[in-house]
């Protein structure tokens, strides 16, 4: 068999150390996150609901910056060691979070990863009842059809703050009927482990307030409110490293397809830390397990090496990626899709097919 065409890349990256996790600093920021939002949400306590609500989209800043660091910890690049990796992620996930760390892990590293963008197969592509291809549109109904053209775009940001509640109900879901659909391993320590790490969070979240004296309103009112802010900023994050990028049918290169339907994200020091590693969306898909700490040194060397072999690599700012996506969203009905085909240029790989 001819040579795998990433193993030159890991190698050069293996040899710069890039490779190693840097388990300290995972747990170092993973620790003064905890300390920041642990004063915000005392703050909260303490002063009246009108500065409350000024304060709350920098605690949910905050807030979903921490929650980021359980991604890595489902990826295993925040430790080196496996038990490293759960304890990190069991204690932002669902115990912080309130998020099943399985069903995070089925969703987005085992489904998301494999297939980005591919039509059918990456489930962050199929979202009732919006749509991101003329495919999916074609196999809308009517009134389905009718938001997705005139409404999508200029709904989708407001949707977004139902993203942090609905990935939660999703995770109990997949939780409760986890024992009915793997027969084999009904309970394992690591269902045991998400699913009690998920009810301490409801009760340290809602019922210890409660019981403590704070009235029900102000802690459900704070509770929705916040994880409400925080499923928008999560959607700002991922939005933009896959939104307007190709939607794929076919493909016959997966290192390729983790390239060209991904996106760079140009940040600086400051903003790339509320990131963590997201704004090297690319480097991320293509090498995973690299921590976010090293994605600054890899992407050059990516870069370099998706460029030399004729790969589109894609970079802009922030803001600019949101403009770019919500626009694509706008059109995303009539958008056909392509195919990645390995012995055609990359012109022509790029152009969609007909509808």
């Amino acid at each position: 068999m001819s040579q795998h065409p990433l193993k030159e890349l890991r190698e050069h990256i293996t040899s710069k150390g890039l490779m190693k996790k840097p388990t300290l600093k995972s747990w170092t920021k993973v620790i003064a996150l905890l300390g920041i939002v642990t004063s915000l949400y005392f703050v909260h306590s303490q002063i009246p609901l009108y500065w409350g609500l000024l304060l709350i989209p920098i605690t949910a800043l905050f807030t979903t910056t921490l929650s980021m660091a359980g991604h890595e910890g489902v990826h295993a690049s925040a430790c080196n060691s496996r038990a490293g990796n759960i304890s990190l992620a069991a204690l932002v996930f669902p115990l912080f979070c309130g998020l099943s760390m399985e069903y995070w892990r089925d969703k987005h590293n085992i489904k998301h990863h494999a297939h980005p963008n591919v039509v059918n197969q990456d489930p962050d592509i199929h979202s009732w009842p919006l749509t991101f291809s003329q495919e999916e549109y074609e196999q809308s109904g009517k009134i389905r059809r009718f938001f997705q053209r005139n409404l999508q775009a200029y709904l989708f940001w407001p949707i977004s703050l139902l993203v942090g509640h609905l990935m939660r109900w999703d995770g109990l879901k997949f939780l409760i009927t986890h024992p009915f659909r793997n027969k084999k391993k009904r309970f394992t320590k690591l269902w045991a482990l998400d699913s009690s790490l998920m009810l301490v969070h409801f009760f340290l979240w809602l019922g210890l307030p409660i019981l403590l004296g704070v009235p029900w309103q102000i802690t459900v009112g704070f509770y929705v409110l916040l994880w409400a802010l925080v499923g928008t900023y999560l959607t700002a994050i991922f939005i933009v490293g896959h939104a307007g990028r190709p939607i794929v049918t076919e493909y016959d290169e997966n290192w390729r397809l983790q390239i060209e339907t991904g996106r760079r994200i140009k940040t600086n020091k400051l903003t790339s830390f509320f990131f963590v590693g997201l704004d090297y969306q690319i480097e991320h898909h293509l090498l995973p397990s690299v921590s976010h700490f090293n994605l600054p040194k890899v992407a050059p060397i990516v870069k370099k090496y998706a460029e030399d072999r004729g790969w589109e690599y894609e970079e802009m700012g922030f803001f600019r990626a949101l403009i770019h996506s919500t626009v694509c969203l706008h059109r995303a009905w009539k958008t056909p899709s392509i195919q990645i085909d390995s012995s055609a240029a990359i012109e022509e790989t790029l152009q969609p097919q007909a509808a």
